[in-house]
């Protein structure tokens, strides 16, 4: 659908969502009906043409039109490639997450803005509803004293409106990303349901899943261990020092050890925050599962999952969904996930 338009059913449908600070994706393929002008097609002046993939499933013996349609994706079309003899046209875009990525922000100094201020700010200004946590402390707090005013102008040259919104939160450790016209900037939900799921191994007669996860992979990062720490640094120049904390503290010097330099200005109270948490992102990786799920299962990003039946050390931890690809192509309908640990990892070891 597009402009509250309905367009013919679309095949060859790929669409990506993720947690990882990018803009979700999408690419499909859509007949296109001898009529002008085509919808793909606008007006010269027009400068983004929105679009909204819907997704149903019919029980058997059921008419079509008798059961809802869920959003699947809703964006924008980057790119339209129309071919006259195949009467097809192949269109890909991502979220309006696009509006940030496509501002630059020379001439922006948010001196004296908290973080969730610039952010509510540079949504608004991009036509985005912002729904954004509070946070503390002055993004630019330090450049207020340690360079004269006309150079606060150059402070983001070549940095876009999204690299700043992912920068705080790499800062913060919030969850940053965009759902139809809506900013979003949340500290992560640790309290969220949980969505359990269930793994059984095929036997020697039943070759097919037996259960809704198969194609079930488990990775781990053997290097990542109990030894791992991170350290933050930062210096501070009203008092001519430099501040340093490492997570966790009580760490040997056996193991890995990983160094971070925060942003001038930095307090050793916000070193050791940041080195938490980019310990907790650090280790997030030691483990990774990926499977395939039942296309019908509504799951997004962000959500929590625990899985179980591996008879591994994987099973029932509270994993995040990382990564959320659905693809349709011809008959064949699939939904992969990528699971990883984001909760506390060294208090919930």
């Amino acid at each position: 659908m597009t402009n509250g338009t309905a367009l013919p059913d679309a095949s060859n449908i790929h669409i990506k969502k993720t947690r990882l600070s990018e803009s979700g994706t999408f690419s499909l393929t859509l007949p296109v009906e001898a009529s002008s002008p085509y919808w793909f097609d606008p007006d010269v002046g027009t400068f983004e043409l929105p679009i909204e993939v819907y997704l149903g499933f019919l029980p058997h013996g059921q008419e079509e039109g008798t059961q809802p349609y869920s959003l699947l994706f809703g964006g924008v079309v980057d790119h339209a490639h129309y071919t006259p003899a195949g009467n097809k046209v192949v269109v890909s875009g991502r979220d309006r997450s696009a509006r940030l990525i496509e501002r630059e922000l020379s001439g922006k100094s948010f001196l004296n803005f908290t973080a969730s201020d610039a952010i509510s700010q540079l949504a608004t200004e991009v036509g985005l509803t912002p729904d954004v946590d509070t946070t503390s402390g002055l993004v630019g707090q330090f450049y207020q004293y340690e360079h004269k005013a006309h150079g606060l102008r150059s402070m983001h040259r070549f940095q876009t409106a999204w690299d700043f919104c992912v920068g705080m939160q790499r800062r913060y450790g919030y969850d940053l990303w965009v759902d139809g016209n809506t900013l979003y900037f949340k500290a992560p939900d640790e309290n969220s349901e949980i969505l359990y799921l269930n793994w059984k191994q095929a036997d020697s007669e039943t070759k097919y899943p037996v259960s809704s996860v198969w194609n079930l992979g488990l990775s781990r990062r053997v290097a990542y261990s109990d030894g791992t720490a991170v350290t933050v640094s930062a210096w501070d120049a009203r008092q001519r020092v430099s501040h340093s904390a490492t997570y966790p503290s009580d760490i040997s010097a056996a193991g890995l050890g990983y160094a971070y330099t925060a942003a001038v200005g930095t307090t050793l109270d916000e070193c050791a925050a940041l080195a938490r948490q980019k310990y907790n992102e650090t280790m997030a990786h030691a483990r990774t599962l990926s499977m395939n799920v039942h296309p019908s299962l509504s799951i997004s990003p962000r959500q929590r999952v625990t899985i179980q039946g591996t008879g591994t050390s994987f099973d029932g931890v509270p994993y995040t969904v990382d990564e959320v690809i659905f693809s349709v192509n011809g008959p064949r309908i699939a939904q992969s996930i990528t699971l990883r640990n984001r909760s506390n990892l060294k208090d919930a070891s």
